[in-house]
């Protein structure tokens, strides 16, 4: 497999004085094969207090990567530092970013990745052959993926895991203790043990997860707070008219998975996915293969 750094400079759709840089990775399979003339581009969103790693985890062995994967099945897969996230900039003020700008930029990397890829930049594609752009957004990647979709119609199709437009469940915590334990602004830590029991099952090796969890990083204020506020994106939501994927483990923050589509109701067509064995952090699952088999199943079939 091979690993592409890339960096975009967004500063152009930010207020701040000072340069403005979005980070991701590129993952491609040694050969490059298309379906039909046709090469999938996954572009990939990761929840709070997480990054791009989340998608190849290098810390931890192949088997967790979801890049890994799903390249090995043909797809490009492109994941992103959300900014003031993972190796993207962090300006200051944090407060002065908002939702539109972070989709912004995740939609213009995006847009500048399918571009430079038909121009044959950093790999070269089977000749003749179209480019299909999927979104899939994991946790507050959940969120940042419909809000991007409803805004800019980035993707043909788009997955979003572990992301409820109801009330969140946040396991041995609650929405109230979090928001009220949150800093004023600026990057703030995630004090992920309250999450323990939502983000694994008992299964998954204590040594994994403390490996994972020494991996976590900053996440903006802003965004925080827009998570933890129950109908931040739901007229974005509403907008949508892709096919959508709503995917939960048995264990994940939405308190009734089937009533997620309803929120989906201009979405050509959309689909509920429960899978056993998994809690919200799906990529560390037992069942990950389960997970990642089946969005490649609807990928193929949508």
């Amino acid at each position: 497999m091979q690993k592409i750094k890339l960096t975009w400079n967004i500063s152009h759709l930010t207020p701040y004085s000072t340069p403005v840089t979005l980070s991701g990775q590129l993952f491609a399979a040694d050969d490059l094969t298309a379906n039909n003339g046709t090469v999938e581009l996954l572009v990939c969103l990761h929840g709070g207090s997480c990054s791009s790693d989340y998608y190849h985890p290098n810390y931890l062995d192949s088997s967790y990567s979801f890049a890994r994967y799903m390249t090995e099945r043909g797809y490009l897969v492109l994941a992103i530092d959300t900014l003031g996230m993972g190796a993207s900039s962090k300006p200051q003020p944090e407060n002065q970013l908002t939702l539109e700008m972070i989709a912004a930029a995740s939609d213009f990397a995006t847009r500048q990745t399918a571009a430079g890829l038909l121009e044959g930049e950093w790999l070269q594609l089977p000749q003749h052959c179209t480019l299909r752009l999927s979104g899939l957004g994991h946790s507050m990647g959940g969120m940042l993926a419909v809000y991007q979709q409803g805004c800019f119609q980035t993707f043909e199709r788009l997955i979003v895991a572990g992301w409820s437009n109801l009330p969140l469940e946040l396991g041995d915590t609650d929405v109230a203790s979090v928001q009220a334990s949150l800093a004023a602004g600026g990057y703030i830590a995630t004090d992920r043990q309250p999450m323990r029991g939502l983000f694994h099952l008992p299964d998954v090796p204590e040594q994994l997860i403390e490996s994972d969890d020494q991996h976590a990083g900053m996440t903006p204020v802003t965004l925080a707070l827009a998570a933890l506020t129950p109908g931040s994106v739901t007229r974005e939501a509403a907008a949508i008219g892709c096919p959508v994927m709503l995917l939960y483990g048995e264990v994940d923050v939405s308190p009734d998975p089937q009533r997620e589509a309803a929120f989906y109701p201009l979405a050509s067509h959309s689909t509920v996915t429960l899978i056993g064995r998994a809690a919200h952090m799906h990529n560390m699952a037992s069942s990950r293969l389960q997970v990642w088999q089946a969005m490649d199943a609807w990928l193929q079939e949508s």
